[in-house]
């Protein structure tokens, strides 16, 4: 059996092959928006009887390969050796451990995705995080929603760009004239510069959702910064605006990762509905989950990549019906928190 080692790095994607009986084939390179790429050399190389290995650090290939039919396995900070600043274990190595320490991974699924077997620790650092929440909501640092004064609502949408879904979203954003904001994650933003400047030029905001969709838990100091000031670099390049909004992949945080954020003058934009849509539940419960509850001052999860999105993108004009229909104005995160 064959195991596919994919890392990321600061240009995309590193790919590397060991079978079994020690048979190693060299590392390939990638574009981070070239996933059909992935699926179709790994098809040639290995055939069908081969497990992906991705670390923690690498939140964006397990729904797209997995759709694809193939195995993706995860290599936690204890099954691999330790990262250097810039954050990645070199797809090499990751093949060894799928090679030698399969049993030791564990294999993501659609019900938990990327985090699969880590759901009850993620809720259990983010309860442990409330002290810090408060004190930096205090200072302007953190929201999970904005004021209420005004009847307002912010949609937003992470893990692109990715097209075709980016350009769908945007189209249906411009024909009901609403604005949202985009948490992009800066290997996307990095392959896909024209849609970044597409959605700035359409008036909408942007934000930082790292480089590579980690759990930020998993992260040293020096690894964080790295992945918020990489993904800013090449926003800014495109936009000529330093992102001062940030949101960590899956809502993830502990107080020490939440004050990393803060020293950089970043505040996390967290929310209080989430649609759902990253595990394709069906338009009825994407429109449902994100118009549920929904007051003054929300801020709705919704997601344009990676993988399928076509949910995402039929409910969206329901979504904005009903929100309109409610009394609702959509506004920006920026403009949301402005109360203006």
């Amino acid at each position: 059996m064959w195991s596919a080692g994919i890392t990321w790095n600061t240009e995309g994607y590193e790919l590397a092959c060991v079978h079994d009986d020690g048979c190693r084939v060299p590392p390939v390179e990638f574009r981070a928006n070239d996933v059909q790429g992935i699926v179709r050399y790994l098809a040639e190389t290995c055939g069908a009887d081969v497990a992906v290995v991705v670390d923690s650090t690498n939140g964006l290939l397990d729904g797209p390969l997995r759709n694809a039919g193939l195995c993706v396995l995860r290599a936690d900070p204890w099954n691999v050796p330790p990262r250097p600043d810039d954050g990645f274990v070199p797809a090499l190595e990751l093949a060894r451990c799928g090679a030698v320490a399969r049993g030791c991974l564990t294999e993501t699924d659609d019900s938990a995705g990327a985090l699969t077997g880590r759901e009850g620790e993620l809720r259990r650092v983010i309860a442990a995080s409330s002290s810090a929440e408060a004190a930096l909501a205090g200072r302007g640092l953190l929201v999970t929603r904005g004021p209420g004064a005004a009847r307002r609502v912010a949609l937003t949408f992470d893990d692109g760009p990715a097209q075709p879904y980016t350009d769908r979203v945007l189209d249906v954003l411009r024909d009901y004239g609403v604005p949202a904001t985009f948490f992009c994650v800066g290997l996307h933003a990095h392959a896909d510069p024209a849609s970044v400047a597409r959605i700035a030029e359409a008036g909408h905001s942007v934000g930082n959702h790292t480089w590579s969709h980690p759990y930020v838990p998993d992260l040293a100091r020096d690894e964080l910064l790295f992945q918020l000031e990489s993904t800013n670099r090449s926003i800014a390049a495109v936009t000529g605006a330093v992102p001062r909004c940030a949101r960590p992949p899956y809502g993830a945080r502990t107080p020490e990762t939440l004050g990393w954020f803060a020293d950089q003058g970043m505040t996390t934009v967290l929310w209080d509905r989430d649609s759902g849509d990253w595990a394709a539940p069906g338009i009825p419960a994407i429109v449902d989950n994100a118009i549920a509850g929904v007051t003054s001052g929300s801020v709705i999860l919704m997601h344009d990549g990676p993988g399928d999105r076509s949910q995402t993108v039929a409910a969206l004009p329901r979504v904005i019906e009903a929100l309109v229909q409610d009394g609702y104005e959509l506004v920006t995160v920026d403009r949301l928190l402005a109360g203006d």
